[in-house]
């Protein structure tokens, strides 16, 4: 299915970048164990495997070695030394990146379609990463591995294989996997650097909350815990399907939530696609069988904290720099009638919890490592990616990408989602056991036909809402009106009494004055 044509490490240019270590923070030690796999796919009907090799070969590794030189942690090793000590980045001069160009076989358009596909599909277009060893009792873990694969006449695959430690999906997707794409297109010229995409290395704003010693809470933790397996996936994930939900449904999606909870802390286009998404893989879930009324579901999102720290951090920050935010609702609602409004709403309200909290995103920093024991219990579904990482627009000179997969959620229930081929559209990967991912599509697509009926219900009641209050406010004013006119009504009357009364009092002084007067004289 795949052939491999050349193996190959990559170094950044000779005398370009010294040896160097970069400390890792509490953001990056939690992420240790983990290593992101991500596919991009490019279609290109006119390349051809001589051409591949002559021309792309050569392009993709000089700018690889540009690139690195700028981002030399992706260059490097993750190091732990003896005695458990913090790991920590060290780059040393000469160490390089692996980078495999390879042949396939396999049907392009199978691969990039949106069908149900067996998750073990993908595999072959993934690089493994270097095995570690390890040098005076320490161990030494490679960082990054690359695959290119040609797919003659129909197009290209890159795949990335990262050790999490070194950053998140900002960083080495956002950041770093589109500088390389750039300065390839750019024909090996580092100019697009001179602005967005400047990476940011520095640690020493990053404040310890509260004086906690997080770093060492976290990494006593996470040095507990099972390092996970590379290249091998659960046997009861074996299925993953794509889903598009357009901006215009977005929208009548907000409607739903915002006509049943009219003053919700907060609600967007992440939140309801997220809710939605929760809310029918727990219907699909129920419908094969797997479902307690009375367990708690969990979903994970990522809060990116850059711009939200104080001081706040480059963009371009290298490293990981993001805080979870699990919300919960109880699988009896998630699959219930209002399940998506309710799983909406929790996401929402869990998002602006931690985003408006006093003392901001890194309040309460000391209750993550229980929160991690605690989304053990029930169903728990992690979502991965951000349509805000815009990968549409990570451009080789191939184009942009027609698709792009997220392999880490074949490891555990999850979703990715990412921006669409259309403006404003969001894409969903769903990766779970072949019947769920089966109920899951039809309870999908269903929930989205009957979408139009339900906004225009929504509207049609708001409308007859409106024509109530209107009536009522005409009824209300006509009343206010009345008691206006009754309350003159009386004032006139007692105006007219209180002068009546006053008259003979006051013909009574003018007598009394004038009879004085004509005694006077």
């Amino acid at each position: 299915m795949v052939s491999v044509l050349e193996r190959c490490q990559v170094s950044p240019p000779p005398g370009t970048t010294s040896d160097k270590t970069l400390p890792l923070t509490f953001f990056d030690l939690r992420m240790v164990h983990y290593s992101p796999k991500h596919l991009f796919f490019y279609e290109n009907t006119n390349i051809s495997k001589s051409h591949f090799i002559e021309s792309i070969f050569p392009s993709l590794k000089h700018s690889l070695s540009i690139t690195l030189k700028y981002f030399y942690p992706f260059a490097g090793n993750l190091v732990f030394p003896p005695n458990s000590a913090k790991p920590e980045i060290r780059y040393l001069e000469g160490d390089s990146a692996s980078l495999i160009f390879a042949e396939s076989s396999s049907d392009f358009n199978h691969l990039t379609g949106k069908q149900t596909r067996d998750a073990t599909e993908y595999l072959p277009f993934l690089p493994q990463l270097p095995p570690e060893t390890m040098s005076h009792g320490t161990r030494v873990v490679p960082i990054l591995a690359l695959q290119v694969t040609v797919f003659p006449n129909s197009g290209i695959c890159v795949g990335i294989h990262v050790r999490h430690a070194v950053g998140d999906g900002n960083s080495f997707l956002t950041v770093f996997f589109k500088t390389w794409a750039s300065i390839t297109k750019g024909g090996g010229d580092a100019a697009c650097l001179s602005g967005e995409l400047v990476p940011w290395y520095d640690r020493t704003r990053l404040r310890d909350p509260e004086g906690l010693e997080l770093e060492n809470i976290v990494w006593n933790y996470v040095k507990q815990q099972r390092s996970e397996p590379d290249h091998q996936l659960p046997t009861d994930i074996n299925a993953r399907a794509r889903f598009v939900i357009s901006h215009a449904t977005a929208q009548q999606l907000k409607k739903l939530v915002l006509a049943r909870y009219p003053s919700i802390s907060y609600v967007s286009t992440f939140t309801v696609v997220c809710g939605y998404v929760w809310s029918c893989l727990a219907k699909a879930r129920a419908a094969c069988g797997k479902d307690d009324d009375d367990e708690v579901g969990r979903f994970l999102c990522e809060i990116d904290c850059r711009t939200r720290l104080d001081p706040p951090f480059s963009t371009t920050y290298i490293g990981n720099c993001v805080a979870p935010s699990i919300a919960c609702a109880k699988m009896a609602q998630l699959k219930g009638r209002d399940g998506f409004v309710i799983a909406a709403k929790s996401i929402g309200d869990t998002l602006h919890k931690n985003l408006h909290q006093a003392g901001g995103v890194l309040k309460g920093v000391k209750n993550w490592v229980p929160g991690w024991e605690a989304a053990r219990e029930g169903w728990f579904l992690g979502s991965n990616g951000s349509p805000k990482f815009k990968m549409c627009s990570f451009d080789f000179g191939w184009g942009r990408p027609k698709t792009n997969e997220d392999l880490c959620i074949d490891e555990f229930e999850g979703i990715a989602l990412y921006d669409g081929q259309n403006e404003g559209e969001t894409e969903i990967v769903v990766a779970n056991l072949k019947p769920i991912v089966d109920a899951f599509s039809s309870i999908f697509s269903t929930g989205l036909q009957t979408l139009n009926d339900q906004v225009k219900k929504i509207g049609a009641n708001h409308y007859a809402r409106k024509r109530r209050e209107r009536q009522l406010s005409k009824k209300k004013i006509r009343k206010k009106k009345r008691e206006r006119q009754l309350r003159e009504k009386k004032y006139r009357k007692a105006s007219c009494s209180f002068i009546l009364a006053t008259i003979p009092v006051a013909r009574n002084q003018e007598r009394a004055f004038n009879g004085g007067r004509k005694e006077a004289k």
